[in-house]
């Protein structure tokens, strides 16, 4: 019988949560890309409704904006549109996954050298009308813009990553915004190792390109040995120090 067959594979519980979603409106009006920021840029809104966009353009403090921004996501959740959407692309995602979960998780649990039992038993997957979508715990974002095993797999990598690797990479001398930065550096192993299964390429961040390439030559030249992850990870992390200007904003 395949290994895959015989595994207890993590569920996805599927969502929408007013609370993180408003709170993910305000933040893609008000935050900078975190790892684009020597560019100064903000946030493309997405699906978030061009009132919002007029709000955030017009005058006035933040705390006045984030209110106005707050009157206008109740009333647009009212709406039969926001409903339809939520439930159609939600319904999507959740039929996308049980065509490709069980091969991403393998292929993941695998890719980072992490036994797929020490996976969270569930993840909750929240739809969000904008383009970010942000992680915490076992708890992550999804929106109509991406495949969702993409968005499923870079967001579980994320979360096992820093798991299994946080502690480690933070005794070999990384700081922590470092290690932030390193978690979005490796989903280029994503490209590598998944490609049969997700729809579009993992792409990453513009102030990431060269770092990446360079990561996944490591991996490549890694898989050829039958070495821990850590080892490659070792690697990794000397890059990161070495090219820490190059790979980061000022």
């Amino acid at each position: 019988m395949d290994n895959k067959q015989k595994t207890n594979f993590s569920d996805i519980v599927f969502g929408f949560n007013k609370d993180w979603e408003l709170k993910n409106w305000q933040d893609s009006c008000f935050k900078k890309v975190t790892y684009d920021s020597r560019s100064e840029k903000k946030w493309d809104l997405g699906g978030i409704p061009q009132e919002v966009k007029t709000v955030i353009e017009g005058e006035g403090e933040e705390k006045q904006l984030q209110s106005k921004i707050k009157s206008i996501f109740i009333k647009f959740l009212e709406t039969p549109k926001a409903s339809h959407i939520i439930q159609d692309i939600s319904g999507r995602a959740e039929k996308r996954w049980k065509e490709a979960g069980k091969e991403c998780l393998f292929t993941l649990s695998k890719m980072l050298d992490i036994p797929i039992e020490e996976f969270e038993k569930k993840y909750y997957a929240y739809f969000t009308f904008g383009r970010r979508c942000p992680f915490y715990e076992n708890k992550f974002m999804f929106n109509q813009f991406s495949d969702f095993p993409n968005t499923a797999s870079h967001e579980i990598m994320h979360i096992e990553f820093l798991k299994k690797y946080k502690n480690y990479c933070l005794e070999k001398g990384l700081t922590e915004i470092q290690i932030s930065h390193l978690k979005e550096i490796l989903t280029v192993l994503l490209n590598e190792d998944l490609g049969d299964f997700l729809y579009l390429t993992d792409r990453g961040y513009n102030s990431h390109k060269k770092i990446r390439q360079e990561v996944l030559k490591l991996y490549r030249e890694y898989k050829k040995t039958k070495q821990n992850f850590s080892v490659f990870l070792d690697k990794v992390i000397e890059l990161l120090k070495d090219q820490w200007e190059y790979s980061t904003p000022n």
